[in-house]
């Protein structure tokens, strides 16, 4: 059975972010009889392990239960980090580059 995945707010760019990483139409890959290493969670960690692993040549199976990217990618670090460029462009704009930094 297909789990569905939810963003909330439930809005248009949501909706499509969900589309891009967790297409609806998406099938599981038969698994393989052997894996070495399971990564289990595709954070930031899980994803480098996976990345380096595969690229090493070897059998990897990454698990994932919500979105690729954890918490980092996609509620933390990087959301927070857009937030705070965002004002401080906005306050760039408003009150020059040199009153913004101060």
């Amino acid at each position: 059975m297909a789990q569905s995945i939810q963003v909330l707010p439930e809005d248009v760019y949501n909706r499509t972010l969900v589309t891009h990483v967790h297409p609806p139409d998406w099938v599981n890959p038969e698994p393989a009889s052997r894996y070495n290493p399971v990564v289990l969670g595709a954070g930031t960690a899980g994803l480098v392990t996976a990345a380096g692993a595969a690229g090493l040549g070897v059998k990897v199976a990454l698990i994932e239960r919500d979105l690729m990217g954890g918490d980092c990618l996609n509620v933390g670090c990087v959301p927070s980090k857009a937030l705070l460029r965002a004002a401080r462009a906005a306050a760039e704009a408003r009150y020059g580059r040199q009153d913004a930094t101060g």
